[in-house]
Protein backbone atom coordinates (compact mmCIF):
# COMPACT_ATOMS: atom_id res chain seq x y z
CA UNK A 1 0.00 0.00 0.00
CA UNK A 2 2.65 2.55 0.91
CA UNK A 3 4.76 1.37 -2.64
CA UNK A 4 1.30 2.38 -4.47
CA UNK A 5 0.56 5.71 -2.54
CA UNK A 6 4.47 6.63 -3.11
CA UNK A 7 4.23 6.23 -6.57
CA UNK A 8 0.88 7.84 -7.38
CA UNK A 9 2.49 11.01 -5.47
CA UNK A 10 5.66 10.61 -8.01
CA UNK A 11 3.49 10.78 -11.07
CA UNK A 12 1.91 13.82 -9.69
CA UNK A 13 5.08 15.54 -9.52
CA UNK A 14 6.16 14.62 -12.51
CA UNK A 15 3.28 15.96 -14.11
CA UNK A 16 3.27 19.29 -12.29
CA UNK A 17 7.16 19.61 -13.00
CA UNK A 18 6.15 19.09 -16.97
CA UNK A 19 3.42 21.69 -16.34
CA UNK A 20 5.84 24.52 -14.88
CA UNK A 21 8.22 24.19 -17.57
CA UNK A 22 5.61 24.87 -20.36
CA UNK A 23 4.57 27.67 -18.52
CA UNK A 24 8.00 28.81 -18.18
CA UNK A 25 9.10 28.34 -21.83
CA UNK A 26 5.42 29.83 -22.62
CA UNK A 27 6.36 33.44 -20.68
CA UNK A 28 9.92 33.56 -22.17
CA UNK A 29 8.82 33.03 -25.48
CA UNK A 30 6.26 35.48 -25.08
CA UNK A 31 8.66 38.14 -23.94
CA UNK A 32 11.42 37.89 -26.71
CA UNK A 33 8.28 38.04 -29.16
CA UNK A 34 7.34 41.51 -27.59
CA UNK A 35 10.93 42.53 -27.36
CA UNK A 36 11.49 41.56 -30.94
CA UNK A 37 8.55 43.58 -32.16
CA UNK A 38 8.95 46.33 -29.93
CA UNK A 39 12.38 46.19 -31.67
CA UNK A 40 11.15 46.61 -35.03
CA UNK A 41 9.09 49.23 -34.46
CA UNK A 42 11.66 51.59 -32.79
CA UNK A 43 14.45 50.89 -35.46
CA UNK A 44 12.55 50.33 -38.30
CA UNK A 45 14.35 47.45 -39.37
CA UNK A 46 11.32 46.78 -42.02
CA UNK A 47 11.77 49.44 -44.53
CA UNK A 48 8.87 49.73 -47.15
CA UNK A 49 11.10 50.84 -49.75
CA UNK A 50 13.79 48.28 -49.50
CA UNK A 51 14.46 46.94 -52.66
CA UNK A 52 15.63 43.19 -52.16
CA UNK A 53 18.00 43.22 -55.56
CA UNK A 54 18.04 39.99 -56.90
CA UNK A 55 19.62 40.79 -60.49
CA UNK A 56 21.14 43.27 -62.57
CA UNK A 57 18.37 44.14 -65.19
CA UNK A 58 14.79 43.59 -65.56
CA UNK A 59 13.74 44.21 -69.45
CA UNK A 60 9.84 44.64 -69.38
CA UNK A 61 8.09 44.15 -72.47
CA UNK A 62 4.12 44.88 -72.77
CA UNK A 63 2.82 42.64 -75.99
CA UNK A 64 -0.44 43.63 -78.08
CA UNK A 65 -1.10 42.44 -81.68
CA UNK A 66 2.61 41.94 -82.11
CA UNK A 67 2.53 38.25 -83.40
CA UNK A 68 5.43 39.72 -86.59
CA UNK A 69 7.91 41.11 -84.37
CA UNK A 70 7.43 39.28 -81.43
CA UNK A 71 9.90 36.62 -81.85
CA UNK A 72 12.37 39.13 -83.42
CA UNK A 73 12.21 41.28 -80.59
CA UNK A 74 12.53 38.34 -77.82
CA UNK A 75 15.60 36.87 -79.64
CA UNK A 76 17.05 40.44 -79.39
CA UNK A 77 16.76 40.10 -75.79
CA UNK A 78 18.73 36.63 -75.86
CA UNK A 79 21.49 38.11 -77.64
CA UNK A 80 22.53 40.23 -75.06
CA UNK A 81 25.31 38.32 -73.50
CA UNK A 82 23.77 38.24 -70.43
CA UNK A 83 23.75 34.72 -68.47
CA UNK A 84 20.94 33.61 -66.70
CA UNK A 85 20.43 34.77 -62.86
CA UNK A 86 21.67 38.18 -64.06
CA UNK A 87 18.68 39.56 -65.98
CA UNK A 88 14.82 38.52 -66.37
CA UNK A 89 12.41 39.61 -69.45
CA UNK A 90 8.77 40.21 -68.22
CA UNK A 91 6.54 39.79 -70.71
CA UNK A 92 3.15 40.81 -70.44
CA UNK A 93 0.10 39.61 -72.73
CA UNK A 94 -2.04 42.27 -72.49
CA UNK A 95 -5.11 40.25 -73.80
CA UNK A 96 -3.12 40.02 -77.33
CA UNK A 97 -6.06 38.53 -79.93
CA UNK A 98 -3.43 36.76 -82.11
CA UNK A 99 -1.09 34.39 -81.16
CA UNK A 100 1.31 36.44 -79.16
CA UNK A 101 0.38 34.35 -76.23
CA UNK A 102 1.17 30.93 -77.78
CA UNK A 103 4.66 32.54 -79.12
CA UNK A 104 4.68 33.69 -75.46
CA UNK A 105 4.20 30.60 -73.93
CA UNK A 106 6.73 28.55 -76.16
CA UNK A 107 9.47 31.53 -74.93
CA UNK A 108 8.45 30.87 -71.56
CA UNK A 109 9.15 27.30 -71.75
CA UNK A 110 12.22 26.97 -73.47
CA UNK A 111 14.13 29.69 -71.38
CA UNK A 112 12.54 29.30 -67.75
CA UNK A 113 15.23 31.12 -66.53
CA UNK A 114 14.49 34.33 -68.80
CA UNK A 115 11.19 35.01 -69.42
CA UNK A 116 8.12 35.56 -67.42
CA UNK A 117 4.84 35.76 -68.62
CA UNK A 118 2.06 37.37 -67.35
CA UNK A 119 -1.24 37.54 -68.47
CA UNK A 120 -4.24 40.36 -68.49
CA UNK A 121 -7.23 41.99 -69.96
CA UNK A 122 -6.41 44.85 -72.19
CA UNK A 123 -5.84 47.89 -70.23
CA UNK A 124 -3.82 49.81 -72.14
CA UNK A 125 0.25 50.46 -72.58
CA UNK A 126 1.10 51.85 -69.59
CA UNK A 127 -0.87 49.59 -67.22
CA UNK A 128 1.43 46.79 -69.01
CA UNK A 129 4.43 48.19 -67.62
CA UNK A 130 2.98 48.68 -64.61
CA UNK A 131 2.57 45.16 -63.76
CA UNK A 132 5.86 44.68 -65.35
CA UNK A 133 7.31 47.48 -62.68
CA UNK A 134 5.47 45.79 -59.84
CA UNK A 135 7.11 42.17 -60.07
CA UNK A 136 10.40 43.62 -61.41
CA UNK A 137 13.57 41.73 -59.10
CA UNK A 138 16.40 44.10 -61.18
CA UNK A 139 18.81 46.64 -59.91
CA UNK A 140 17.72 48.20 -63.11
CA UNK A 141 14.84 48.29 -65.79
CA UNK A 142 14.38 49.12 -68.79
CA UNK A 143 11.40 48.72 -71.80
CA UNK A 144 11.29 47.78 -74.99
CA UNK A 145 8.53 48.03 -77.31
CA UNK A 146 7.62 44.62 -78.61
CA UNK A 147 8.01 45.43 -82.29
CA UNK A 148 11.47 46.72 -81.47
CA UNK A 149 14.56 45.17 -81.00
CA UNK A 150 17.89 45.71 -79.31
CA UNK A 151 21.49 45.23 -80.64
CA UNK A 152 23.61 42.11 -79.68
CA UNK A 153 25.21 42.77 -76.35
CA UNK A 154 24.02 46.17 -76.17
CA UNK A 155 22.87 45.99 -72.33
CA UNK A 156 25.90 44.19 -71.71
CA UNK A 157 27.64 46.57 -72.89
CA UNK A 158 25.80 49.43 -70.90
CA UNK A 159 25.94 47.68 -67.50
CA UNK A 160 29.72 47.29 -67.78
CA UNK A 161 30.59 50.76 -69.12
CA UNK A 162 28.08 53.45 -67.36
CA UNK A 163 26.35 51.48 -64.50
CA UNK A 164 29.43 50.08 -61.96
CA UNK A 165 30.85 52.58 -59.80
CA UNK A 166 28.53 55.93 -59.73
CA UNK A 167 25.42 54.64 -60.69
CA UNK A 168 22.86 57.63 -62.37
CA UNK A 169 19.73 57.75 -61.91
CA UNK A 170 18.74 57.32 -65.51
CA UNK A 171 21.00 56.40 -68.40
CA UNK A 172 19.92 57.06 -71.65
CA UNK A 173 21.07 55.66 -74.93
CA UNK A 174 19.92 56.37 -78.85
CA UNK A 175 18.00 54.96 -81.11
CA UNK A 176 17.76 54.26 -84.81
CA UNK A 177 14.56 53.55 -87.00
CA UNK A 178 14.39 50.96 -89.03
CA UNK A 179 11.36 49.40 -91.07
CA UNK A 180 10.14 45.82 -91.80
CA UNK A 181 11.47 45.27 -95.20
CA UNK A 182 15.30 46.16 -94.11
CA UNK A 183 15.20 49.60 -95.20
CA UNK A 184 17.04 51.94 -92.15
CA UNK A 185 17.47 55.81 -92.48
CA UNK A 186 21.42 56.50 -91.43
CA UNK A 187 24.17 53.64 -91.18
CA UNK A 188 23.73 49.66 -90.81
CA UNK A 189 24.05 47.66 -87.99
CA UNK A 190 27.35 47.81 -85.74
CA UNK A 191 28.98 46.96 -82.47
CA UNK A 192 27.86 48.18 -79.25
CA UNK A 193 30.23 51.26 -78.26
CA UNK A 194 30.36 54.68 -77.39
CA UNK A 195 30.50 57.72 -75.05
CA UNK A 196 29.51 59.96 -72.57
CA UNK A 197 27.80 63.24 -73.73
CA UNK A 198 26.20 64.07 -70.97
CA UNK A 199 26.56 64.16 -67.04
CA UNK A 200 24.33 65.93 -64.63
CA UNK A 201 21.21 66.89 -63.77
CA UNK A 202 18.38 65.32 -65.94
CA UNK A 203 16.25 69.05 -66.06
CA UNK A 204 19.53 70.85 -67.80
CA UNK A 205 19.51 67.97 -70.70
CA UNK A 206 16.15 67.74 -70.95
CA UNK A 207 14.91 71.28 -71.54
CA UNK A 208 17.26 70.98 -74.73
CA UNK A 209 17.08 67.49 -76.09
CA UNK A 210 14.14 65.36 -76.61
CA UNK A 211 13.88 62.95 -74.34
CA UNK A 212 10.60 62.19 -74.05
CA UNK A 213 10.51 58.17 -75.07
CA UNK A 214 11.16 55.32 -72.00
CA UNK A 215 12.55 52.34 -74.31
CA UNK A 216 16.17 54.07 -74.71
CA UNK A 217 16.66 54.09 -70.78
CA UNK A 218 17.70 52.14 -68.17
CA UNK A 219 15.94 53.34 -64.84
CA UNK A 220 17.51 52.99 -61.25
CA UNK A 221 14.70 50.72 -59.95
CA UNK A 222 15.23 52.28 -56.07
CA UNK A 223 14.75 55.75 -57.50
CA UNK A 224 11.44 55.10 -59.33
CA UNK A 225 10.57 53.25 -55.64
CA UNK A 226 11.64 56.23 -53.99
CA UNK A 227 9.43 58.58 -56.37
CA UNK A 228 6.86 56.38 -56.82
CA UNK A 229 6.72 56.75 -60.75
CA UNK A 230 4.53 55.09 -62.78
CA UNK A 231 2.57 55.40 -65.97
CA UNK A 232 -0.92 57.05 -66.15
CA UNK A 233 -3.64 55.36 -69.28
CA UNK A 234 -3.12 58.32 -71.63
CA UNK A 235 -1.92 58.06 -75.07
CA UNK A 236 1.27 60.46 -74.15
CA UNK A 237 2.30 57.96 -71.26
CA UNK A 238 6.14 58.19 -72.13
CA UNK A 239 5.88 61.91 -72.06
CA UNK A 240 4.34 62.15 -68.87
CA UNK A 241 6.30 59.66 -67.12
CA UNK A 242 9.51 61.20 -67.89
CA UNK A 243 7.98 64.71 -67.32
CA UNK A 244 7.20 63.13 -63.74
CA UNK A 245 10.43 61.99 -63.88
CA UNK A 246 12.74 64.79 -64.34
CA UNK A 247 10.78 67.28 -61.91
CA UNK A 248 12.65 64.71 -59.52
CA UNK A 249 15.94 66.07 -60.75
CA UNK A 250 17.47 62.71 -61.53
CA UNK A 251 21.46 62.11 -62.29
CA UNK A 252 21.21 61.71 -65.86
CA UNK A 253 23.87 59.96 -67.91
CA UNK A 254 23.78 60.29 -71.76
CA UNK A 255 25.96 58.22 -73.82
CA UNK A 256 26.63 57.43 -77.48
CA UNK A 257 25.39 54.33 -77.87
CA UNK A 258 23.43 53.58 -80.53
CA UNK A 259 21.49 50.04 -79.45
CA UNK A 260 17.72 50.08 -79.70
CA UNK A 261 15.95 49.55 -83.24
CA UNK A 262 12.68 51.71 -83.52
CA UNK A 263 10.04 49.77 -86.09
CA UNK A 264 8.91 52.09 -88.35
CA UNK A 265 7.06 49.79 -90.27
CA UNK A 266 4.11 48.38 -87.85
CA UNK A 267 1.17 49.11 -89.47
CA UNK A 268 -1.15 48.35 -86.14
CA UNK A 269 1.21 50.41 -84.11
CA UNK A 270 -0.36 53.55 -82.03
CA UNK A 271 1.74 55.93 -83.63
CA UNK A 272 0.21 55.00 -87.09
CA UNK A 273 -3.59 54.78 -86.42
CA UNK A 274 -5.34 56.73 -88.19
CA UNK A 275 -9.23 56.70 -87.41
CA UNK A 276 -11.11 60.18 -86.10
CA UNK A 277 -11.79 58.57 -82.99
CA UNK A 278 -8.33 57.44 -82.51
CA UNK A 279 -6.70 61.18 -83.06
CA UNK A 280 -9.41 62.62 -81.42
CA UNK A 281 -9.14 60.79 -78.45
CA UNK A 282 -5.21 61.37 -78.83
CA UNK A 283 -5.70 64.87 -79.11
CA UNK A 284 -8.00 64.95 -75.47
CA UNK A 285 -4.63 63.19 -73.92
CA UNK A 286 -2.45 65.96 -75.46
CA UNK A 287 -4.94 68.51 -74.00
CA UNK A 288 -5.14 67.35 -70.72
CA UNK A 289 -1.10 66.57 -70.61
CA UNK A 290 -0.88 70.39 -71.32
CA UNK A 291 -2.88 71.72 -68.73
CA UNK A 292 -1.51 68.80 -66.70
CA UNK A 293 2.21 70.73 -67.16
CA UNK A 294 0.86 74.12 -67.16
CA UNK A 295 -0.31 73.54 -63.41
CA UNK A 296 2.98 72.05 -62.58
CA UNK A 297 4.94 75.30 -63.92
CA UNK A 298 4.24 77.28 -60.88
CA UNK A 299 6.21 74.62 -58.92
CA UNK A 300 9.13 73.94 -61.28
CA UNK A 301 9.36 77.05 -63.29
CA UNK A 302 12.80 75.18 -64.84
CA UNK A 303 11.03 72.89 -67.00
CA UNK A 304 9.26 75.59 -69.26
CA UNK A 305 11.54 75.29 -71.99
CA UNK A 306 11.15 71.52 -72.18
CA UNK A 307 7.46 71.97 -71.91
CA UNK A 308 7.29 74.03 -74.54
CA UNK A 309 10.01 72.25 -76.76
CA UNK A 310 7.92 68.90 -76.38
CA UNK A 311 4.50 70.21 -76.84
CA UNK A 312 5.61 71.83 -79.90
CA UNK A 313 6.79 68.77 -81.32
CA UNK A 314 3.52 66.89 -80.16
CA UNK A 315 1.55 69.29 -82.62
CA UNK A 316 3.55 68.79 -85.21
CA UNK A 317 2.69 65.15 -85.70
CA UNK A 318 -0.89 65.38 -83.90
CA UNK A 319 -1.30 68.09 -87.16
CA UNK A 320 0.05 65.45 -89.41
CA UNK A 321 -2.31 62.72 -88.21
CA UNK A 322 -5.30 65.41 -88.78
CA UNK A 323 -4.43 66.23 -92.28
CA UNK A 324 -4.43 62.96 -93.08
CA UNK A 325 -8.71 62.02 -91.38
CA UNK A 326 -11.63 63.62 -93.20
CA UNK A 327 -13.11 66.36 -90.58
CA UNK A 328 -16.21 68.62 -91.07
CA UNK A 329 -16.04 72.18 -90.49
CA UNK A 330 -17.27 72.18 -86.70
CA UNK A 331 -14.76 69.17 -86.13
CA UNK A 332 -12.05 71.49 -87.35
CA UNK A 333 -13.11 74.32 -85.56
CA UNK A 334 -13.87 72.61 -82.14
CA UNK A 335 -9.75 71.51 -83.16
CA UNK A 336 -8.39 74.62 -83.80
CA UNK A 337 -9.98 76.00 -80.81
CA UNK A 338 -8.48 74.17 -78.12
CA UNK A 339 -5.15 74.51 -80.20
CA UNK A 340 -5.36 77.97 -80.01
CA UNK A 341 -5.68 78.02 -76.37
CA UNK A 342 -2.53 75.64 -75.80
CA UNK A 343 -0.80 77.37 -77.81
CA UNK A 344 -1.07 81.13 -76.47
CA UNK A 345 -0.33 79.54 -72.59
CA UNK A 346 2.37 77.34 -73.59
CA UNK A 347 4.15 77.95 -77.20
CA UNK A 348 3.05 81.46 -77.53
CA UNK A 349 3.12 81.97 -81.35
CA UNK A 350 4.10 85.95 -80.84
CA UNK A 351 7.58 84.34 -79.70
CA UNK A 352 7.97 82.75 -82.57
CA UNK A 353 11.27 83.03 -84.59
CA UNK A 354 10.66 81.10 -87.86
CA UNK A 355 8.23 83.17 -90.34
CA UNK A 356 6.81 79.52 -90.99
CA UNK A 357 6.16 79.49 -87.02
CA UNK A 358 4.36 82.32 -86.80
CA UNK A 359 2.58 81.73 -90.07
CA UNK A 360 0.82 78.24 -89.27
CA UNK A 361 0.33 79.69 -85.62
CA UNK A 362 -2.01 82.59 -87.47
CA UNK A 363 -3.77 80.26 -89.89
CA UNK A 364 -4.62 78.04 -86.61
CA UNK A 365 -5.97 81.27 -84.85
CA UNK A 366 -8.23 81.91 -88.16
CA UNK A 367 -10.27 78.54 -87.88
CA UNK A 368 -12.03 79.25 -91.35
CA UNK A 369 -9.60 79.98 -93.79
CA UNK A 370 -7.34 77.01 -92.16
CA UNK A 371 -10.20 75.01 -92.47
CA UNK A 372 -9.76 75.72 -96.10
CA UNK A 373 -6.08 75.41 -95.91
CA UNK A 374 -6.84 71.95 -93.87
CA UNK A 375 -8.80 70.68 -96.79
CA UNK A 376 -6.09 71.05 -99.64
CA UNK A 377 -3.57 69.57 -97.10
CA UNK A 378 -6.05 66.79 -96.71
CA UNK A 379 -5.96 66.49 -100.32
CA UNK A 380 -2.33 66.07 -100.59
CA UNK A 381 -1.43 63.79 -97.58
CA UNK A 382 -4.05 61.29 -99.07
CA UNK A 383 -2.19 61.60 -102.62
CA UNK A 384 1.22 61.34 -101.05
CA UNK A 385 0.16 58.17 -98.66
CA UNK A 386 -2.43 56.26 -99.96
CA UNK A 387 -1.99 56.92 -104.33
CA UNK A 388 2.06 56.08 -104.52
CA UNK A 389 3.15 59.84 -104.54
CA UNK A 390 5.46 59.21 -101.67
CA UNK A 391 7.38 56.75 -103.30
CA UNK A 392 8.49 59.16 -105.83
CA UNK A 393 10.39 60.95 -103.43
CA UNK A 394 12.20 58.16 -101.59
CA UNK A 395 15.62 56.59 -102.76
CA UNK A 396 15.82 53.32 -101.71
Amino acid sequence: MLFLITTKHLDKIILLRYYFFFLLFSLLFFALSQKSRNFATNYSIVDTNYLPIFMKLSVIVPVYNVEKFLPRCLDSLLRQGLEVGEYEVICVNDGSPDNCARILAEYEQKYPGIFRVITQENRGLGEARNTGMKVAQGEWITFVDSDDYVVDGGYRYLLDHFCTEQKPDVLHYQDRKVFTDGITLVNPEVKPDGKILFDGDGVEAYNKDDLSHVWNKFFRHQFLLEHNLEFEKIFYEDNLFNFCLFRCHPRLVIVSCNLIRYEQGNADSIIHTLNKEHVFREFNDLHYLINLMRHNLEDIPELAPAIRLNLKGYYNTISKKTCRISLNYNEWSHYTRILRDDSAVLLNYKKETTTLGRIIMWLRSHSLRSYFIYRVAYGFMILWHDCGVKKLFIHY
